[in-house]
């Protein structure tokens, strides 16, 4: 960060109020539900946002006495590039506006690994104009990037189990299978965002998390299909044939399981230091074995149908 953004930061953190309350937006999405559950065993008050993120008048309403702000509403579920800067980048603009306006002190924002404002990559160019955004917005921040999450409720283990259990009796593998990957849980995560609520130290910091194993997307491939009980045949195929057929598959769906978002995964490793968690947050994150055995209950051929 350049010195005048800084001295700009640190300007406003001296002259905005001392209030206590922390506002979280996204709070019943993956990552906001495991973190509402972990700021709530906290002192501090939390008040999730309901309103639309673009909402001026709802903002305004919501931020009265928040001091911080946990911005994680985004529409990368939707699989549509107009609400993804609908919502991620005006969304976020229009938070950045209404906090200046209320006085809130500090925005924690969860982004993505390899966000680039000029990134050929909606997902990653969006989250990387948005933390453009907030980089020049003057409010003291901290920028997560985080890897791709596994949890119970997961777009990602559980999206690889169900194309393999309809897809019988292979098992598609973008690419052979050869992009890098280090999956975060998503506790794991919910910890590192609570935290940096305290922490003045990673101010106006831009932080890569991931996890401690780097796999190949086979390996994790295969990981899923033991735990989940599964025998496929490996077939590598290419991305420029899986995006298609995805797209005739699932561009009717709502919430499609498969998304371009999730094939662009196919296209940029994922990966960050195997210490991130540790240096920054002083704690080791959980391996992949130790938090997967949701892929065992039953029912798996009808929970790729609910991610919808």
């Amino acid at each position: 960060m350049r010195a005048d953004e800084n001295d700009a930061t640190l300007a406003y953190c001296q002259d905005t109020n001392a209030n206590t309350m922390i506002l979280v937006t996204g709070s019943t999405g993956f990552v906001g539900r495991s973190l509402m559950a972990a700021l709530q065993q906290g002192d501090r008050p939390v008040l999730a946002y309901t309103g639309r993120i673009n909402d001026r008048l709802a903002l305004g309403e919501a931020l009265e006495g928040v001091e911080t702000v946990i911005h994680l509403a985004g529409a990368e579920a939707r699989d549509r590039k107009r609400l993804l800067r609908l919502v991620d980048l005006q969304g976020t603009e229009r938070l950045l506006a209404a906090m200046r306006q209320a006085g809130a002190q500090r925005l924690v924002f969860l982004s993505r690994l390899n966000a680039e404002p000029a990134s050929m990559h909606s997902l990653l160019q969006v989250k990387g104009q948005a933390e453009r955004l907030i980089r020049q917005s003057g409010i003291p921040y901290v920028i997560l990037r985080s890897a791709t999450l596994y949890g119970r409720d997961d777009r990602f283990l559980n999206v690889i189990a169900g194309l393999a259990y309809w897809s019988w009796p292979v098992m598609w593998l973008p690419g052979g299978g050869r992009i890098a990957t280090q999956p975060l849980w998503v506790e794991d995560l919910a910890r590192c965002l609570a935290a940096a609520v305290e922490r003045d130290d990673m101010l106006g910091q831009t932080l890569e998390l991931a996890g401690e194993e780097r796999l190949r997307y086979s390996d994790l491939a295969r990981h899923v299909l033991r735990t989940a009980g599964l025998n496929r045949y490996e077939l590598g195929v290419t991305p420029k044939l899986i995006r298609p057929l995805s797209a005739v598959l699932f561009g009717w769906w709502r919430r499609p399981p498969v998304t371009r978002f999730f094939l662009d995964r196919f296209s940029v490793p994922e990966v960050a230091a195997t210490d991130s968690v540790y240096a920054h947050f002083g704690f080791r994150p959980g391996r992949i074995g130790q938090h997967t055995s949701y892929l065992r209950g039953r029912g798996l051929q009808w929970r790729f149908f609910r991610l919808s």
